[in-house]
């Protein structure tokens, strides 16, 4: 079953288009209950019956094995045993196969129910949550339909708990500038947020971080209210690095803001996530970004912003 759909090809909409899909558990007392679960179809490149696995030695814990998919060796993940350590039969689950960060995936599950399109605006942070860990959740979102949750998933933060050699690439640490320059952040996967904002304070960046695009944009907004009273803009902030998949706003309507803010649109946007690839390249172009970049290689992009605002400093 593919999944490409016409919002691919869309930008600015502050949409997204969601795979629900079914994880099979069983709560305190032991009874059997079903959990809604969700991916952005841009993550996912199809879905298929369960393939034969082929099951090999040091293999990390939760891969089941590995299997063969048009010339492509993919490992694959239960997300049954992932999430409540629950192992079952295959044979009449599903696979979503996944790709991002440049890596394939294939996720098991119980079923796949529909694919949903809907705003950010509806997808509300589980920071609110009681008890609500962002260090150890694989949950970056909660979508309220009348009868159920769905709830969406960090698949990038289950592949790096899996894999942790799979994380992104902090090759390149050294401090880029003699003063400090100021980078606004906007990302709501914990785990990346975490390493963006741990390996820029190497390079020598303030960070000013937001989980996501919705405060992000509030904070720019006062950024171009201090600039339109006289303030300098290159003392406030010096570049925009965001990702695309947020609660309330997305990147590219973030993007979008920045660029047709009269105060703001020559700072330099860095769209920098795990969906970016050629065939939506187009969707950044389209609202202003300054680059895009996946999500492995953070020492690339510590060379692209500084590349950036240099750039930005000579033409001041």
């Amino acid at each position: 079953m593919s999944v490409k759909t016409n919002i691919l090809l869309e930008s600015g909409t502050n949409e997204l288009e969601i795979v629900e899909f079914i994880i099979g558990f069983n709560d305190r007392a032991g009874r059997p209950k079903k959990q809604s679960y969700g991916v952005n179809v841009a993550k996912v490149r199809e879905i298929i019956r369960m393939p034969d696995l082929t099951y090999m030695p040091s293999l990390p814990d939760m891969v089941c094995g590995v299997f063969n998919l048009r010339g492509h060796v993919i490992p694959a993940v239960d997300l049954g045993k992932f999430l409540y350590g629950i192992e079952e039969d295959f044979d009449k689950k599903k696979m979503i196969i996944a790709e991002f960060n440049k890596v394939q995936v294939g996720f098991i599950v119980e079923d796949v129910q529909r694919i949903h399109r809907i705003s950010w605006k509806q997808i509300m942070s589980p920071d609110t949550m009681e008890e609500f860990n962002p260090e150890k959740s694989t949950v970056v979102g909660l979508i309220n339909f009348e009868d159920r949750h769905i709830l969406m998933l960090d698949v990038e933060k289950i592949v790096a708990d899996i894999d942790p050699a799979s994380a992104m690439d902090a090759s390149n640490q050294e401090k880029f500038f003699d003063h400090k320059p100021i980078a606004v952040t906007a990302e709501d996967s914990s785990l990346i947020r975490k390493l963006i904002t741990e390996r820029l304070k190497k390079a020598g960046f303030e960070i000013i971080s937001f989980r996501d695009g919705e405060s992000a944009w509030n904070k720019m907004r006062e950024i171009s209210q201090s600039v339109a009273n006289g303030a300098n803009l290159d003392d406030l902030v010096n570049v925009v690095i965001t990702d695309i998949e947020m609660p309330g706003m997305d990147g590219y309507t973030l993007t979008k803001h920045i660029k047709n803010d009269d105060k703001l649109k020559k700072l330099p946007v860095v769209i920098f996530s795990s969906i970016v690839s050629d065939d939506i390249l187009h969707k950044g172009q389209s609202v202003g970004a300054d680059a895009q970049m996946t999500k492995p290689q953070i020492g690339e992009l510590l060379d692209v912003v500084r590349t950036l605002i240099e750039r930005n400093m000579a033409t001041v």
